[in-house]
């Protein structure tokens, strides 16, 4: 996978950088890691694409429902100035109206659900397929940390060991 390659040789490029003392920062080449960003960006899983495309299929589908809303509301409104010129149609104009909006917001509720269940669904497994990739990482570097030239951190583990050994008068 391109992405782990990338973030694997910029966490040498961090851990080679040299390193001002006493204060845990580092000196990078700017151009350098700003290459390693626009790399990164290119080599994006398709599910972060594919999320993208969610949230604005999403609103395409919201904007859409609102449209037909306003379109079946406009529609109801026209019906009622014309029914209004006589007295009974006019009450039977205001009840096919307020019928007429409740399905349209019915509908539109029904097709925001719908486009929210749909992005809910494909972030959830989004997010799935990020946290395995995620812990992927994770045990691939407590794999590198456990070697015993892995670092300072390899490297006090392994005075522990020694000093361990040694009879516990003599340190």
């Amino acid at each position: 996978m391109e992405f782990m390659t990338l973030i694997e040789e910029m966490e040498r490029m961090i851990e080679k950088s040299p390193h001002i003392p006493l204060s845990g920062k580092v000196f990078l080449d700017g151009d350098l890691f700003l290459d390693y960003l626009d790399r990164l960006r290119t080599a994006l899983p398709e599910e972060v694409r594919q999320a993208q495309w969610i949230r604005q299929e999403k609103e395409r589908l919201l904007e859409e429902a609102r449209l037909k809303a306003q379109d079946i509301l406009a529609e109801a409104e026209k019906r009622t100035e014309i029914m209004a010129q006589e007295n009974e149609l006019v009450r039977k104009a205001r009840a096919q109206a307020n019928e007429i909006i409740a399905r349209a917001q019915r509908l539109a509720e029904e097709v925001k659900a719908g486009a929210l269940g749909y992005a809910d669904g494909l972030l959830g497994q989004l997010e799935t397929n990020l946290n395995q990739a995620l812990a992927q990482v994770r045990q691939g570097r407590q794999e590198l940390q456990g070697y015993p030239s892995g670092g300072p951190e390899g490297q006090v583990a392994a005075t522990a060991v020694t000093e361990e050994k040694q009879p516990h008068g003599r340190r």
